[in-house]
């Protein structure tokens, strides 16, 4: 490829980051990703597009080409998940979507095993692989600093178990519990009775299997659920499917006894806008969580409770607390746990895999700031 349009990929690159509250190293790796799926015409087209959201019409005014390839490439660039629509009084807005959390994601969340698909997956590794090579002094103690410096994006909510949860109160399992109202249910049951959700494939799942990368916790490929407007959008497009209340429930449950963390994601990933996708993944696959335990990424997180030991005695040494635990919160002394609350971001792990009472939980919202792993803290390579 000419070197213009990588110039031109550049800058494609720069302005979808402009469209979220976070970023990417924009980087000549991540330019073959970008290269591995648009032509030099839909390059163009997205140039000219600009970052605002636009009608159909308005898109088609803006752009040189000519309106009949026009139609085909805007097509072509809607079902590739590079522009996102949403639909306000009645007429539907067209926007170039972020990088990640956006085109990334959505890309692959249909499903399928192309070879285009695979071929993305592919350079999207080696992507991953070469911020790992970033991990060393000084450059990791800039990127924690600046990491921790932001405010967080992304947000733990636990789902509602049997029992309900008590304000500012520790909670063991035989306890009578009162529920916030940050919890995945009450997002489930609000955009439900509004007929807004959908399901999709998990995009790190996905990509891991068309590595030929099996999820160690066993986790289901079409698993992750997006909420509100963004699920008119992927249902319209083809990314996904609706389901009910009930079904989301049910998608939830499975994936909370298989050990997973759900991870609420906010529109231009901005914890005060609306909720547009609950990621229902892993310490293993999850792009987040699993990159931190690869040492390629710090963590920040705005989360509502931690946990803590409260009655070792009843302790059997299983080691399901640790094991599950997506950050590595918890270690074992003697094969009893201890908990590290600076770590812990109160997913609820521990507490539902812990059937002996173990483990009590707190009711607190609060910011946690995990920094790069060494390399030789990391969980997986």
């Amino acid at each position: 490829m000419p070197k213009n349009n990588y110039l031109k990929l550049a800058r494609l690159a720069f302005m979808m980051n402009g469209q979220s509250a976070s970023s990417i190293p924009v980087t000549f790796t991540l330019l073959k990703v970008f290269d591995s799926v648009l032509t030099p015409d839909e390059v163009d087209f997205l140039l000219e597009m600009g970052s605002e959201p636009l009608t159909s019409n308005q898109i088609f005014k803006k752009v040189t080409i000519a309106s009949e390839k026009a139609s085909e490439i805007f097509a072509s660039l809607i079902s590739k998940g590079i522009i996102w629509s949403e639909v306000r009084n009645s007429t539907e807005f067209f926007t170039v979507s972020p990088i990640m959390l956006g085109w990334f994601e959505v890309y692959l969340c249909n499903g399928s095993r192309a070879p285009e698909k695979k071929q993305f997956a592919q350079w999207l590794t080696r992507l991953f692989n070469s911020w790992k090579k970033y991990n060393i002094t000084p450059i990791r103690q800039i990127r924690n600093w600046n990491n921790k410096r932001n405010a967080p994006h992304n947000v733990i909510k636990p789902a509602r178990t049997a029992k309900n949860i008590v304000i500012n109160e520790a909670i063991v399992p035989d306890t009578s519990q009162v529920m916030p109202s940050t919890s995945i249910n009450e997002l489930i049951a609000r955009y439900g009775d509004e007929g807004l959700i959908a399901v999709v494939h998990c995009f790190c799942r996905q990509w891991k299997s068309l590595e030929g990368i099996e999820c160690r916790l066993k986790m289901p490929l079409e698993a992750c659920i997006v909420l509100g407007k963004f699920s008119q959008h992927a249902v319209k497009y083809g990314f996904g499917r609706f389901i009910t209340k009930d079904q989301a429930m049910q998608i939830i449950d499975d994936i909370n006894k298989k050990g997973g963390v759900h991870v609420v994601w906010h529109d231009k990933d901005q914890i005060d806008n609306e909720e547009i996708a609950i990621c229902n993944c892993c310490w293993d696959c999850c792009g987040v969580l699993g990159s931190y335990n690869r040492g390629i990424n710090s963590l920040h997180f705005k989360t509502y409770y931690y946990a803590y030991v409260l009655n070792l005695d009843k302790c059997t040494s299983c080691g399901l607390c640790s094991k599950y635990c997506p950050v590595m919160a918890i270690t074992l002394h003697e094969d009893k746990p201890v908990i590290d609350n600076n770590k812990c971001i109160g997913c609820l792990q521990c507490y539902h895999k812990c059937k002996k009472g173990v483990i009590a939980i707190q009711y607190k919202e609060r910011e946690v700031f995990l920094p790069l792993l060494k390399s030789s803290q990391t969980r997986i390579s």
